[in-house]
């Protein structure tokens, strides 16, 4: 990491070259390099042995020279490359400072430690919102002195529209990749269900949540014996009840011989449900007393006061557990809030999507001959260019506002994030953002060699047939461009 270290370093000095940045000269493919001695035509036949679309742009920093570009105006599926647009356009417009705030709502201010009537949980686009923060927001009503609610408990969703969306790739919506985005997400939108084992054959399987009562569970499960048959032990959803719950039942037996302990997670059917029951369970676990029946989705009602507030961690660090590790709902629920909190509510895609188009277009980005229609690449429909994500690498890379928050965000090889396992030649320093879906494979990124010289690069590969191959072709490429310095 010296190398990058030294990076950050030069940032202002770098600031002087925006205009060749901004203008840099197109030259022939392999021009640069080849001046070196240096031929990068081994590199491409690597890509197309895996891939039959491929897409290459290699640009020097700070001159903006073109050093080697395949293809480089073609558009491609982008895949989790769309995230650096996305990240780059909320660091850029609401600034790495920012933090998302979750409001609780009562009619009245608390008197005598009760409140009287009902509660509402209202977000406002934290993709980062834990059961752990929720002990915050319930500690905060504790230091008001707060004991009792005499009515029940409301989750509000309008920040959004929809309120809530679950977002499939290829019509496939059981995959834990597919996110259910809403404004007042809990722990993701995901449900946990903690499933226990007991030692003694024939016993009842205990069942247990942190979201308390949103899950209800029927069926029966039991610890199965040592010896091999029966069936497994399943968890199903049986989708929401329209009461604020989701039904699930579960089967099978659980081998006293494997871990005790067994976690399934769903995707909430019912999300205001699931933020509504979670805020229940952890004000009831403080000792704060909920006489009201009802936890479900409900808008806060006009006059209503403030009675908690949390705000979320910097959208720096937000953004940084995104890119790391390409999570699809912290790119939607980032998109959507983008768009609330500029646009005005309801954020939707489409606000999102303009406002990051608008983003591109003053960074001087070409998006012209592409397609955006998502925050997080989970789409077939959305086409960029090579060409598109170098500049766009290359406006981060001088902003001084923004320029070490996107950069520190990005995975890096051998160390950390999607990069963790990749490239782990002496002297090589990666920061950069991977894509993958079943035929995709693609890589947009800063490279660095001993020398300290660094690049913009971006690969895209479409049509992939070997994903393994593809991955190693790019990495193969890196190493050589850094190696050739």
């Amino acid at each position: 990491m010296r190398a990058m270290k030294k990076i950050f370093v030069q940032i202002p000095v770098i600031l002087c070259c925006l205009s060749a940045i901004l203008f840099y000269p197109r030259i022939g493919a392999s021009a640069g390099y080849q001046e070196r001695g240096v031929d990068f035509q081994q590199s491409l036949e690597g890509f197309r042995k895996a891939a039959g679309k491929v897409g290459v742009m290699l640009v020097s920093l700070p001159s903006g020279q073109v050093d080697f570009e395949y293809r480089s105006r073609d558009p491609f599926v982008p895949a989790s490359l769309v995230k650096l647009l996305t990240s780059y356009t909320a660091l850029k417009k609401l600034g790495p400072e920012f933090r998302f705030r979750t409001e609780i709502f009562a009619r009245s201010e608390p008197s005598g430690g009760i409140i009287q009537g009902d509660i509402w949980i209202k977000g406002y686009g934290d993709p980062f919102l834990v059961p752990e923060k929720i002990q915050l927001l319930v500690q905060a009503l504790k230091d008001r002195g707060i004991r009792q609610i005499t009515g029940s408990v409301y989750a509000d969703n309008s920040f959004f529209s929809p309120g809530a969306e679950h977002i499939c790739l290829d019509s496939d919506c059981i995959g834990v990749y597919n996110p259910v985005v809403s404004p007042t997400a809990m722990d993701f939108n995901l449900v946990t269900l903690r499933l226990t084992v007991p030692t003694k054959a024939g016993q009842t399987v205990t069942i247990d949540s942190p979201s308390g009562n949103y899950a209800r569970v029927s069926g029966r499960a039991v610890s199965g014996s040592s010896k091999k048959g029966g069936q497994p032990l399943k968890v199903r959803s049986l989708g929401a009840n329209g009461s604020g719950q989701e039904e699930f039942q579960v089967s099978g037996q659980g081998s006293p011989k494997g871990p005790r302990l067994r976690e399934f997670r769903f995707h909430a059917a019912d999300p205001a449900g699931l933020s509504a029951h979670t805020l229940r369970a952890a004000a009831e676990r403080a000792g704060i007393r909920i006489q009201g029946r009802e936890t479900r989705e409900g808008a806060v009602p006009p006059g209503s006061v403030t009675i908690a507030r949390y705000e979320s961690p910097q959208l720096s660090e937000l953004v940084s557990s995104m890119n790391k590790y390409s999570n699809n709902f912290m790119a939607e629920m980032l998109l959507k809030g983008l768009a609330g909190h500029l646009a005005g509510p309801p954020g939707t895609t489409q606000k999102g999507v303009a406002l990051v188009r608008a983003a591109l277009n003053e960074a001087r980005v070409p998006t012209d001959t592409g397609m955006l229609d998502c925050g997080s690449g989970l789409s077939r429909f959305c086409l960029l260019t090579p060409e598109a994500f170098c500049r766009l690498l290359m406006a981060a890379w001088q902003d001084p506002a923004i320029g070490s928050a996107f950069l520190s965000s990005l995975a890096a090889n051998a160390e950390e994030g999607t990069l963790r396992r990749r490239m782990r030649k002496p002297g090589l320093t990666v920061r950069g953002k991977t894509g993958t879906l079943n035929d995709v494979i693609g890589f947009a990124g800063y490279v660095s060699g001993p020398s300290g010289k660094t690049y913009a690069v971006t690969v895209m590969l479409n049509d992939v047939r070997d994903r393994s191959r593809a991955r190693q072709a790019i990495d193969t490429f890196l190493e050589d461009v850094a190696s050739s310095q």
